[in-house]
């Protein structure tokens, strides 16, 4: 009973967080929506690399980042005389990597667009003033999807645990072995992910790129209670062309990223791509600014011994090993 608690109250979080995501951007395109128009032009429309966060790191590695491409677009328009230039083209949200190409051509260098600038600070303004179609009802059912979706797995899952515990010869295990049940499945599930993804790679086209800076990143990683230590990773950033782009990346492989707190145990990729060498670039033909110098998966031997391990204890926990 605990965990079905446990369960559906995590996925009512996730959709009261969801929910208030959706209603501060609502709120934001309404306010959007009543802002005054004005003739304006583009003057810089470009790829721009930025440093973010990296998606995969987690509370204990607080400065762990990655490189990601951004449509860079500035655009400048008049109001009461007065010349304004911006580069907030648009209420939607980019986290890098999404529709560049798209965005680029959509804006090019000297188009002239209708900017939409707020009365009473003209400086803030945007090009696109609204959300894509059918953004809000999807983060809606999103939402209800999420607790519903729950509610139905929890008790479908509790009732099939409940016919098949008479037939365990340790029944009174069955709560936790569901539990490394549910892991094991997942991380199998990724690990068969990642390896298509290696694949579908493969076939990516390939891009000449150039080697910008190779090296070791030291990050700070939170070890224990209070407790932080520094460890290294291998950091390759590479640039490459498609179409006029200019695009840059510092994924070398799919998967997990190797750090260590001797930087010698993790070098040997950085030495391995020179500064200034010349590289083959796969990149996805569907969104250039993704893409990755080697087509395999980092560490998926480590996510099939961690799913047979999880698979495995269940088995174990319930007697049938």
């Amino acid at each position: 009973m605990e965990l079905k608690i446990l369960l559906v109250g995590f996925a009512c979080a996730v959709a009261g967080g969801l929910s208030i995501v959706t209603f501060l951007k609502w709120r934001e395109v309404r306010a959007a929506s009543r802002w005054s128009p004005t003739p304006g032009k583009i003057i810089s429309s470009r790829v721009e690399a930025r440093e973010v966060r990296s998606s995969g790191a987690g509370s204990d590695s607080t400065d762990s980042t990655e490189i990601r491409n951004f449509p860079a677009i500035t655009y400048e328009y008049k109001v009461g005389g007065k010349t304004f230039q911006s580069s907030h083209y648009s209420v939607q949200e980019n986290l890098g990597n999404f529709e560049v190409a798209e965005t680029l051509a959509r804006f090019p260098r000297g188009a002239a667009v209708t900017v939409f600038y707020n009365p009473s600070d003209p400086a803030k303004a945007v090009i696109e003033r609204t959300m894509p179609d059918g953004a809000f009802k999807f983060m809606v059912q999103l939402s209800a999807g999420l607790v519903i979706g729950a509610l139905v797995l929890v008790f479908s899952v509790g009732g099939l645990l409940e016919a098949i515990r008479p037939h365990l010869p340790k029944p009174q295990n069955l709560g936790a072995a569901a539990l490394l049940l549910f892991m094991g499945l997942m991380i199998l599930r990724m690990g068969f992910a990642q390896k298509s993804l290696a694949e579908q790679a493969a076939k990516w086209p390939v891009a000449a790129g150039r080697i910008e800076s190779s090296g070791l990143q030291a990050l700070r990683n939170y070890s224990g209670y209070r407790r932080w230590r520094t460890v290294f990773k291998s950091r390759i950033v590479y640039s490459y062309g498609v179409a006029g782009q200019r695009y840059s990346s510092d994924r070398v492989t799919f998967g997990a990223t190797a750090t260590a707190s001797l930087p010698g145990l993790v070098s040997g990729q950085a030495r391995s791509y020179a500064e200034g060498s010349k590289v083959d670039v796969h990149y996805d033909p569907a969104n250039p600014a993704s893409a990755v110098l080697e087509c395999r998966v980092r560490g998926l031997w480590l996510l099939w011994i961690c799913s047979a391990g999880f698979l495995g204890g269940a088995a174990w926990l319930v007697g049938l090993v």
